[in-house]
């Protein structure tokens, strides 16, 4: 049964379809969710006691770190705390706040040739903005090259205006430069 306020509460409309507002709000947490898996898992460490798909895992630090948002660095990310791990066919990246902040990173990529991102998490001004595909659902893109022990990633990273979560997504270009041992 449709109620003229239903409108404003986000419930069905007339013809008993889900509105525009439950579908952005699913879109919204589901990609914050990634988001923030993301950056977990490049911040996690392999602790099992099995043995290793390649052996001991390479971990570079500091460097010539460059994490850029739309062409600015950004800001409050510790880029000496940015490490880099190879280990068992997988490259992760992650990184520490400075001050406990909310900035964050973190990239996981296949150790190929040409590597190629897996998934990809940014909190940039506390809206968490993802690279990732899915079950076949996609958001935002990544490109990596590679010289020699550097990796470039750059690419678009989506998710939601948590300032504004009604309003949809929204999207930023960033460009990640590390070195990997």
């Amino acid at each position: 049964m449709y109620l003229p306020h239903d409108d404003a509460t986000g419930a069905a409309d007339k013809e008993g379809k889900p509105s525009h507002m439950n579908i952005n709000r699913t879109l919204a947490a589901g990609i914050g969710m990634l988001a923030v898996g993301a950056t977990l898992i490049g911040c996690s460490t392999d602790k099992a006691d099995g043995p290793k798909a390649s052996g001991p895992g390479s971990v570079t630090g500091g460097g010539n770190t460059v994490v850029k948002v739309e062409g600015q660095d950004l800001a409050g990310l510790d880029l000496k705390s940015v490490t880099c791990v190879k280990q068992g066919g997988t490259i992760n990246i992650a990184s520490a706040p400075i001050g406990g902040g909310a900035q964050g990173l973190g990239v996981v990529m296949t150790d190929a040739s040409p590597p190629k991102v897996q998934s990809l998490g940014l909190v940039v001004d506390g809206n968490a903005l993802a690279v990732s595909e899915m079950g076949g659902m996609k958001s935002g893109s990544a490109d990596v090259k590679v010289d020699g022990s550097t990796y470039t990633i750059t690419g678009q990273a989506a998710g939601a205006d948590m300032k504004n979560p009604m309003a949809g997504m929204i999207s930023k270009n960033f460009e990640i430069k590390v070195t990997c041992g």
